[in-house]
């Protein structure tokens, strides 16, 4: 039973060409082409299948309506013996309608499918296999070969070419895209196309326009003819290979290997190996497939393992490509696979089948589940780590330098500044005057003041002596010079005066406010005592 399945998973990659089974479709019976219901349609809801673009709708089942909206363009398909019943009082019997509201609108909303989307396909290595659908004998193929070969606009006959198959009993939508298709056969309804003429003229009917590039230019699809090379046939798709890829994510395929290498035309690594294979002269690609299934896959050791043989389009001439797979869980998968590529490379080349090189690459065992990539990371991503993490250590670095850089030195606008108010000395009646102000911090002698005499002092005054600089200056505001000045007239005074003996005399303000604080000023005699309030504090 095990050998049996081993050939099967080698013939995939003959040059045979595969059967390819679409498995999207828009039927009535679908709860997936009903909007946000999650449902098909109850007995009491008001279904309704138009749609601007053209629509094809297969029913598999009898139903139950209250009302039904046709499409405006396109087409309902009853399956064999279908009946549509409208009873006058319909009743929710289905347990998925109970509670449903009476007259609730059920849209159908199918989505168009996309031919070059490798999700909306199976590959099977007959047509009575595709039939039935069974999954266990579904291939293993390249990503890119999921699609039908040849889908990338061959014209010429040199590439693979697959037969295509939609089942019966059902319809579709599909957008096939605008690029020339080339197919072996195509299987539709029941019936097979093996020319494209007779195809050509189905896309033409209402059928053909509504469940294939609907609403939208006509495809243009090839049938018939196979590449012969016995050296092997490319499959063709490598162009679409971004296109295909697109629709995968290689961390849901969980690989648990590390460094898997990615073979050309598959879009994620594997775990397992990668054997280029050079050929020269008398090379039949048939003759190496059938070495490879006599020689290595019915070895005990073997067992389990899965090959992919094919030939790439992209490949340099005279090449092709062998991939090796296994069943082994956890991290073992993939470490017989790579025992077999070492076996092969060493003695293929000894076979008589016109092998001239063998190289290979092959993962390693893995040291657990290894999201996207599907193993170890790899000189590059290490590389791309360290230089992240040298980055964030010098941008902490320098953040760190700023910040001390601004507490010792603080940053200062641009702006001029205003001078500092000179802080006026505190006194009051109990305390004498100082012979220091200070200002911004410094201080200076006051020469009015003598620091050796607190208990009194001496004023004297015999007119304007040559001061310099400290006698005033001309305010340009005012129109008499310091020269015009009353303090400086030629009159002398002198005398000594004891702070005890200054008298203070309450002024009298114009509104009748008394403070405390004046004082007599003798230089202006008691007939122009002028009032000096002082504060407590200046």
């Amino acid at each position: 039973m095990m050998r049996a399945i081993l050939v099967l998973f080698l013939v995939a990659g003959s040059s045979d060409a595969l059967v390819k089974r679409w498995i999207k479709y828009s039927d009535y019976n679908d709860a997936d082409n009903w909007g946000g219901l999650n449902r098909t349609p109850c007995p009491t809801d008001t279904i309704n299948l138009g749609a601007v673009q053209p629509v094809s709708v297969y029913i598999q089942s009898n139903l139950t309506i209250t009302e039904l909206a046709l499409p405006m363009t396109g087409e309902i398909i009853l399956g064999p013996n279908v009946i549509i019943d409208f009873p006058s009082n319909p009743a929710n019997v289905d347990p998925s309608c109970q509670g449903a509201t009476p007259g609730q609108l059920a849209e159908f909303q199918v989505q168009t499918q996309e031919w070059f989307n490798l999700n909306n396909w199976e590959v099977y290595g007959s047509l009575a296999d595709a039939q039935q659908g069974d999954v266990s004998k579904e291939m293993s193929v390249l990503d890119v070969e999921k699609i039908p070969c040849s889908s990338g606009g061959d014209t010429t006959g040199s590439y693979l070419r697959d037969e295509v198959l939609f089942p019966e009993d059902h319809s579709y939508r599909v957008n096939m895209g605008t690029q020339p298709l080339s197919l072996q056969k195509l299987n539709l309804a029941g019936k097979a196309y093996t020319s494209t003429n007779p195809f050509s003229d189905f896309l033409n009917t209402v059928s053909g326009k509504s469940q294939f590039n609907p609403g939208a230019d006509r495809p243009t699809v090839n049938i018939g003819g196979s590449c012969t090379d016995v050296t092997g046939c490319a499959c063709g798709n490598d162009a679409m290979k971004t296109v295909i890829c697109a629709a995968v994510q290689c961390q849901v395929r969980g690989l648990q290997c590390d460094s898997p290498p990615t073979p050309r035309g598959h879009c994620c690594g594997v775990c397992g190996a990668v054997l280029t294979i050079g050929y020269g002269d008398n090379f039949n690609f048939q003759n190496l497939e059938s070495y490879i299934r006599t020689q290595y896959l019915q070895q005990d050791k073997y067992q389990g393992v899965r090959t992919i043989l094919s030939k790439s389009a992209v490949s340099r001439a005279g090449e092709v490509q062998l991939v090796l797979q296994d069943d082994a869980p956890g991290t073992q998968n993939g470490q017989t696979a790579a025992a077999m590529a070492q076996e092969v490379k060493d003695t293929l080349p000894a076979a008589g089948l016109g092998i001239t090189a063998v190289d290979v690459q092959a993962s390693t065992k893995g040291t657990g589940p290894s999201g996207q990539t599907g193993g170890r990371m790899g000189g590059g991503q290490i590389a791309g780590i360290v230089i992240g993490v040298i980055i964030v250590l010098l941008l902490i670095v320098l953040v760190a330098f700023f910040l001390v850089r601004r507490r010792s030195t603080p940053l200062e606008l641009s702006l001029p500044k205003m001078p500092k108010m000179p802080k006026m000395p505190t006194f009051n009646g109990k305390k004498s005057l100082t012979n220091e102000f200070e200002m911004g911090g410094a201080t200076f002698s006051n020469p009015n003041f003598d620091p050796n005499s607190p208990d009194h002092f001496s004023l004297s005054y015999s007119g304007v002596e040559d001061l310099g600089s400290s006698k005033g200056f001309n305010n340009p505001m005012y129109d008499n010079p310091v020269e015009d000045n009353p303090m400086y007239t030629d009159t002398s005074l002198s005398g000594t005066m004891d702070p005890a003996s200054v008298t203070t005399t309450p002024p009298t303000t114009p509104d009748g406010d008394t403070r405390d604080g004046g004082i007599e000023n003798p230089i202006y005699g008691l007939d122009n005592l002028q009032e000096v309030v002082m504060d407590a504090e200046c």
